[in-house]
């Protein structure tokens, strides 16, 4: 009997779908082989070195995501460190003529810092430095000035007009949807959950915002003053009273170095390339040149530098710091023979207070150990970031870090008035008064309140123990700046929260002291190779955008306040829960 027709047209179409995906298949391993001999592919003579601000930079670098560079939020894949070593290489590499800066300056301000302090190191070798924003603000220049020269485009222009902290209060929002939240904190700064509760800032969350962006201020105008040979009150005044320079007038007031479009930049980089007038300039990525440089530093006795970036929570995590993630790098570092110190670089804003201490256990092994731990502290170590860094050996900090905010909250949000509203209601059987406690369908009563209080007051009082211990100071000294303030790093040293100001070049000098190791003791930092489905994306996302994303862009776009709000939700999510006592950085905010 044949078999019906109908099943013999599937039979084809399944054939014909097979060799399809064979087809697919092989041009994927082929896309693969041609993307990793790309990868290392060598440096021509003459080129010249692109540094791009354009992707945030950060201490522990991005995985490349394809809806994130469909909605604009692809993080730079190279980390702080790696950027900064592959910039360093550059200014004794005679195969690089110059090393050009593009772009803004996004991203975390440690994590520039230290790309910062490479420029200068190069263009102190010998190797000319040009920065060519195009327009820029004051970050843009504070980067920049290291240059030998700054160029403008003609129609470019300096935003001048200072920094501002935009801090989003839902409260009202809340309340007209019938979310109620309930909150239990110990520290009159812990404003971490102040969105929620109110509409307007508190006298205390201002008091620090204010002294963070003084800190800001400070230290960009104050290293831009430095470099372009001008004083910090006549810049701060600037941002006051006149907010934007046309390119010419930056020029006259001498911010920039030269006003003129782009391709007289290349032809004065094909002079120092030997490259004729016309003929094309070679021209590599920093990522490309990093990768294609790197090296795996030599065995034997040396440091391991570990990154800590991000929101700490519990387990294990894609994105942040997961706790146990960060303990298994730490505790690897104390089961190897050839690490002998190791430098903890922290850019983070705290989070769970049980994964903090997680982490932080795996540092008093190490010093058990005889392995010295010495902190490093970027943009941000506090609440949790300061939990994990408060028992090394030697913490150093940059002036305008944000550290201490040593207190902890509760947030316990209830969707009881909303269920209501739409006529849902609950009833609850319980074989005790206090049962119950993780619903978000009732409201919590002062009994179940007061328990997540004492919770909470438990786990700060632990805390301030812990610094006090960690610090050696006296438990009523640690009492006086806590109560979850923020300080910045200059401040942390007169206050005895941090022992010096530096980056993390100082704090690598301070762990081979520690350890008895001389200037050569290698320096290893924890590293994963990049997958080869991310190293496709990411050549995908450097090149020209597809049909799919060109489509998807415009929707997309529109849809930006939206995700802005899931984000929003998401956070809710991660502070929220009887169970979860927070310690984390009092306030979120968006830079501008």
């Amino acid at each position: 009997m044949k078999p019906p027709k109908m099943k013999h047209k599937s039979n084809s179409f399944l054939r014909v779908l097979l060799l399809l995906f064979a087809v697919l298949g092989l041009s994927l391993v082929a896309l693969v082989v041609v993307v990793l001999l790309l990868g290392g592919s060598r440096v021509p003579e003459g080129a010249v070195l692109v540094v791009d601000f354009d992707l945030p930079l950060s201490e522990g670098g991005g995985a490349p995501s394809p809806m994130a560079a469909i909605l604009g939020q692809v993080a730079q894949p190279l980390a702080a460190h790696e950027a900064a070593r592959a910039v360093r290489h550059a200014g004794t590499d005679e195969r690089i003529c110059a090393i050009l800066i593009r772009g803004g300056a996004s991203g975390s301000l440690g994590a520039l810092d230290q790309v910062r302090s490479a420029l200068r190191d190069a263009r102190a070798a010998g190797k000319p430095v040009y920065a060519a924003p195009g327009s820029a603000d004051e970050a843009t220049l504070w980067l920049g000035s290291v240059a030998d020269e700054v160029w403008l485009e003609p129609l470019g222009g300096v935003e001048f007009d200072g920094w501002a902290a935009e801090v989003p209060y839902f409260a009202e929002a809340l309340e007209r949807y019938g979310i109620d939240v309930q909150v239990t904190r110990v520290g009159k700064y812990k404003s971490a959950v102040e969105p929620f509760l109110l509409d307007s800032m508190s006298a205390e969350n201002r008091e620090q915002l204010d002294a963070v962006l003084a800190a800001i201020e400070r230290k960009l105008l104050g290293d831009l003053a430095d470099a372009r040979g001008k004083d910090f009150e006549t810049l701060a005044a600037w941002t006051r009273e006149r907010g934007y320079f046309g390119a010419d007038e930056a020029l006259e007031l001498g911010l920039v170095d030269k006003v003129a479009p782009h391709h007289e930049l290349l032809d004065v980089l094909r002079g120092l390339g030997g490259v004729d007038a016309g003929e094309p300039l070679a021209q590599v990525s920093l990522l490309d040149y990093a990768r294609s440089t790197f090296e795996e530093p030599d065995g034997g006795p040396g440091i391991a530098v570990v990154v800590a970036d991000g929101e700490i929570v519990d387990g294990s995590s894609l994105e942040g710091i997961g706790g146990d993630d960060l303990a298994r790098e730490l505790r690897a570092a104390r089961e190897d023979e050839d690490v002998r110190s190791v430098v903890l670089r922290v850019d983070s804003p705290g989070g769970s207070a049980t994964a903090s201490d997680v982490i932080r256990s795996e540092i008093l092994a190490l010093r058990a150990a005889g392995k010295p731990v010495v902190v490093s502290m970027g943009s941000l170590a506090a609440s949790g970031g300061y939990w994990i860094s408060a028992d090394a050996d030697h913490v150093v900090a940059q002036p305008e870090t944000l550290t201490g905010s040593i207190g902890v909250f509760g947030l316990l949000p209830s969707f009881q008035t909303l269920a209501e509203r739409h006529g849902l209601r609950t009833q609850t059987v319980r074989t005790s008064p206090l049962a119950g406690i993780q619903s978000t369908w009732q409201r919590k009563d002062p009994a179940q309140l007061a328990l997540v209080q004492a919770i909470v007051d438990d786990i700060y009082t632990r805390f301030v123990d812990l610094v006090a211990e960690g610090r050696d100071m006296p438990r009523e000294q640690v009492e006086e700046v806590a109560q979850g303030r923020v300080w910045t790093g200059a401040q942390a040293l007169e206050l005895g929260l941090v022992d010096e100001l530096g980056g993390l070049e100082r704090a690598i000098e301070r762990a081979r002291e520690r350890a008895g190791l001389g200037a050569d003791a290698p320096v290893r930092f924890a590293r994963e190779e990049p997958h080869w489905i991310e190293l496709l994306v990411e050549e995908a996302l450097r090149g020209e955008p597809g049909e799919l994303a060109r489509g998807l862009g415009e929707p997309l776009e529109a849809l930006a306040p939206l995700v802005q709000a899931a984000e929003h939700m998401s956070r809710l999510e991660r502070l929220a829960g009887p169970r979860r006592v927070i310690a984390r950085l009092p306030f979120e905010f968006q830079l501008r």
